[in-house]
């Protein structure tokens, strides 16, 4: 399950940077097959995780990590649903994707760190 979730985890990040580079770049909007294949995966990707939240509470295990690691995917969807709607303004769209990119960012650093007592 864990090199499901890695790979989801990658595929959410390219087609991020793909639907980012469209608005920055050309002002347009992915194609429906793009937002689409983004549901599918970001489906994939939670479940995955909830797999192994399970197996790791099981064992356990300190899981602090996780719960600021859903926090912050909650902040990456909701910024980009706003960086990527078709009545976001450029400027709405620039901050929401400076927003999810951060979030990305420290969804990241918590997966390679996970740190025992975040909290």
């Amino acid at each position: 399950m864990k090199h499901l979730h890695m790979l989801m985890a990658a595929l959410v990040i390219v087609l991020f940077l793909y639907q980012s580079y469209l608005v920055l770049s050309t002002n347009k909007r992915a194609p429906r097959v793009v937002k689409i294949s983004t549901h599918v995966v970001y489906a994939w990707l939670i479940f995955s995780g909830a797999w192994m939240l399970v197996q790791l509470m099981g064992a356990n295990a300190p899981v602090q990590w996780v719960f600021a690691k859903i926090i912050l995917l909650i902040a990456a969807i909701s910024a980009s649903i706003k960086a990527f709607s078709p009545n976001a303004t450029r400027e709405e769209s620039k901050v929401g994707l400076i927003i999810a990119a951060v979030a990305y960012v420290g969804i990241l650093i918590l997966a390679f760190v996970k740190p025992d007592n975040l909290f």
